[in-house]
């Protein structure tokens, strides 16, 4: 009886410990993605996609892929892997472009699946190089000094956080609580000294379909907001009645007289 008892509170214990803090929220987000993958076609290209958990005890989490052209395969997303409580995971992935893989700049989406978190989709943009065309250089080069002055405003403001906002398609406005912050462009857009707790996001362009996204900042750390908003279906335009010609107004009272008396002399006829 005392062992069933012991199973019955750790089992009720791990329960309570895996589902925790997981109404309403979004705790297993991505803190790492790339701007954008360069790729020759025929070959390989690599990133990594970092998942972090802000608030689930522990959860089995692997990464899906929606989106994906018909040229490319994507490999490493069916890894299932444990992530504790403030913890972070880097999932590799690969991806293999096909020899016919056209020149330009393609996307997909990825987004991180278990069964206590709803998922956060996340663009990845692919760019195929063309023939003499190379990479610039790694995102973690590019970043350099972002990154140092992002240090340097953490050091001045330790209390505050940020919010990092990226819309498909770019050239979008970003409120923060109603507040307006500025465009998108076709790299991250930055929201510094940002209060920690619950705040709104909104993503708006003319003719797109509005994105509005509640988050949590917290001190010294970032938050992710990729937003792919929708075009809105344009309404057709509703017809107009078609008018009866001024020439034909005449006949149609003609006619309409003579249907009268028509129908008056049979009605006659039939009485007598």
């Amino acid at each position: 009886m005392y062992r069933t008892v012991l199973l019955a509170i750790i089992i009720i214990a791990s329960i309570s410990n895996c589902c925790a803090e997981t109404s309403g929220k979004d705790n297993i987000t991505f803190t790492d993605t790339p701007y954008t993958v360069y790729i020759e076609p025929g070959s390989d290209a690599s990133f990594n996609a970092t998942l972090k958990n802000a608030g689930v005890g522990y959860v089995d989490v692997s990464v899906i892929v929606r989106s994906v052209p018909d040229w490319m395969l994507v490999n490493g997303t069916n890894k299932l892997r444990v992530i504790r409580r403030g913890r972070s995971m880097a999932y590799p992935i690969t991806i293999h472009a096909n020899r016919d893989a056209e020149p330009g700049t393609y996307h997909f989406e990825i987004a991180d699946q278990s069964r206590i978190d709803r998922r956060t989709w996340e663009p990845v943009d692919v760019h195929v190089m063309g023939e003499g065309e190379t990479a610039p250089a790694r995102i973690e080069e590019a970043e350099v000094e972002e990154k140092e002055e992002i240090a340097e405003i953490v050091k001045s403001s330790p209390e505050l956080g940020f919010i990092r906002v990226r819309s498909y398609p770019p050239a979008a406005d970003v409120h923060l609580d109603n507040v307006y912050q500025g465009a998108t462009s076709e790299d991250w857009f930055w929201i510094y000294n940002v209060t920690p707790g619950n705040h709104t996001v909104s993503v708006e362009k003319y003719g797109y379909e509005r994105y509005t996204e509640t988050v949590s900042v917290s001190e010294r750390n970032m938050t992710v907001v990729s937003a792919s908003i929708s075009e809105i279906p344009a309404i057709p335009a509703e017809t107009a009645p078609e008018k009866v010609p001024a020439e034909l107004i005449p006949l149609a009272v003609s006619l309409l007289a003579a249907a009268i008396i028509a129908i008056a002399i049979h009605r006659r006829n039939r009485n007598t």
